[in-house]
């Protein structure tokens, strides 16, 4: 099935890069020509649109936090009139897709290639060939230590982290225990997360038992936190590098009946788990602003196709989502969503 499925995509890729050829290989290269008199017997000449093509690979749109990526360049790029088509495989661990679809991008007729790198070692083959064919290079979620990345747009990983992990600690005092739960063990982001938390929740003097990996996986974080609630009767805290896991540590932590004395608190932001801070079964969740992301990913890549200079870091900061703003923040998120589904 999985082979199937990456045949079904190579063919998209495929059409879609005959596709941008036959528009001209890129909008940059298109023009319209002023034919209006202009009294001295000539015309105006053709005036360049001068917009690139741009494409997204992103980690999964399974994750509705990539999704919200997804909405906020789809609708910055119909504000400035620029063609934008966005690829992801279908989970945050399919590594060897999201290589094959960055092999396929590096030779499609596009300016601009925005990526969120699972597995920046994976990536070689294709940022090579994408620099080769003189794509411009944009990080977008996870920075890239590609020497031909020309910026990185998204959270300061390590210092959200690290204010994350201060408020949890707030919540349990000095002498509690606390475990992280992160995401694949090959992903920059998940890893400045663990260590921001890690520093944080140390330098407030709570007890870290153990960092687990769960691969962004509901399931995954569900199982290790049974497991360890099994024989660890002293934790208090628990700390996640994104949604989807802090989802299955909830279940795990109610199951197990003991939702009173173990607090959770997440990381991104998206529905479910703002849903469950609503309710108060998790205490709290550091929310990323994907929307700008995606937004600013847009506007600086036409920027740098222009030749204009732009920070080789911009950050888009992250908003703590607690009891009382979590109905407030999950309609902003529903309008944004909304609004790209019925455009």
């Amino acid at each position: 099935m999985k082979n199937i499925r990456k045949i079904c995509l190579a063919a998209i890729l495929a059409l879609c890069s005959l596709l941008c050829c036959a528009c001209g290989g890129s909008a940059a290269r298109k023009s319209t020509e002023d034919t209006t008199d202009t009294g001295s017997g000539t015309s105006a000449q053709p005036v360049s649109l001068d917009m690139p093509y741009i494409g997204i690979l992103l980690k999964s749109l399974e994750n509705p936090y990539f999704d919200l990526i997804k909405a906020g360049a789809e609708d910055e790029a119909d504000t400035l009139g620029v063609e934008v088509m966005v690829f992801s495989p279908d989970g945050e661990d399919d590594t060897d897709d999201q290589a094959d679809m960055l092999l396929t991008m590096a030779d499609m007729a596009v300016d601009v290639i925005a990526i969120a790198p699972i597995d920046e070692a994976s990536l070689e083959e294709g940022l090579s060939r994408a620099k080769e064919n003189g794509k411009i290079i944009v990080a977008v979620d996870t920075s890239l230590d590609y020497d031909g990345c020309a910026c990185y747009i998204g959270t300061d990983n390590y210092t959200a982290a690290y204010q994350q992990g201060e408020y949890a600690a707030g919540l349990v005092g000095e002498d509690a225990c606390a475990v992280i739960l992160r995401g694949q063990a090959q992903d920059k982001a998940h890893t400045l997360r663990e260590y921001g938390l890690e520093d944080a929740l140390l330098d407030s003097g709570v007890q870290l038992l153990d960092t687990e990996i769960c691969n962004s996986s509901e399931e995954e974080a569900e199982e290790a936190l049974t497991e360890l609630l099994e024989t660890c009767e002293t934790l208090n805290l628990v700390c996640t590098t994104s949604d989807s896991m802090a989802v299955g540590a909830q279940r795990a932590i109610a199951q197990a009946g003991r939702s009173g004395d173990i607090h959770i608190v997440s990381f991104d932001g998206m529905q479910e788990v703002s849903e469950l801070v609503r309710i108060g079964e998790i205490d709290a969740v550091f929310a990323q602003d994907a929307y700008e992301i995606g937004r600013e990913c847009i506007r600086n890549a036409v920027k740098l196709y222009q030749g204009e200079e732009v920070p080789e870091t911009i950050h888009t900061g992250v908003e703590l989502i607690t009891q009382g703003n979590a109905q407030a923040h999950m309609d902003e998120v529903n309008r944004r969503l909304r609004h790209k589904k019925t455009k």
